[in-house]
């Protein structure tokens, strides 16, 4: 595909500062969007390739399939477009869009125990709502998938605990007697029941 201007809200990649597992898990989320705005693409064939090429014939599906529950509860979440780089555009493999900023951040934070960063990138990509279904099911996937430094955070975490109970989070175990705890991000006030959101085109879009 030949290179283009980017849009003018673009950011650089490297400015998430993602481990190497995230940016893998963006190159896949971009194939799964496709496949869900184009579905004559049967792109989702391309996501859970790259996923296994990336981390292995047994772990790659796993990580695709539970990437995948992610992007559904965004679906559900979002009544707005989700803006997102086509992922067989070269000059797009080190930008990103805002939406797919916050993505990227709500998982980098949650695969770390950090439900007090987490909060800002759901905010954003939910349009100001703390949606408890996209929370559970991203969180689950945090779970499973946690960052390598993730223990190196405890002191971070410690010490912006207050701050997050103010804010309306709190830090309490997925289940009893795990050996240690996970962010749970509860909110303030429970979101009205909205109603499934009909063609899957309607919130995912090319941004070219």
């Amino acid at each position: 595909m030949p290179e283009h201007l980017a849009d003018a809200d673009a950011l650089p990649l490297a400015s998430l500062e993602l481990d190497a597992f995230e940016t893998g898990m963006l190159a896949v989320t971009r194939h799964f969007m496709t496949a869900f705005a184009r579905p004559e693409s049967q792109a989702w064939q391309s996501a859970y390739t790259i996923a296994a090429e990336r981390w292995g014939q047994a772990r790659g599906p796993q990580i695709a399939h539970g990437l995948l529950a992610v992007i559904q509860a965004l679906r559900q979440a979002r009544d707005a477009d989700f803006h997102y780089a086509n992922p067989l555009c070269t000059s797009c493999r080190d930008l990103v869009t805002p939406e797919e900023a916050a993505f990227c951040l709500m998982l980098h934070a949650m695969r770390r125990d950090r439900a007090d960063l987490a909060r800002g990138p759901v905010l954003d990509i939910t349009g100001g709502r703390m949606d408890p279904l996209l929370i559970q099911v991203a969180l689950s996937f945090a779970a499973r998938f946690p960052a390598e430094d993730a223990e190196n955070t405890a002191a971070a975490k410690a010490a912006a605990k207050s701050a997050a109970q103010a804010e309306g989070l709190s830090l309490i175990p997925v289940a009893a007697g795990t050996a240690s705890q996970r962010p749970s991000l509860r909110p303030t006030q429970r979101p009205a029941h909205r109603p499934t959101h009909p063609p899957a085109a309607r919130h995912l879009r090319l941004v070219h």
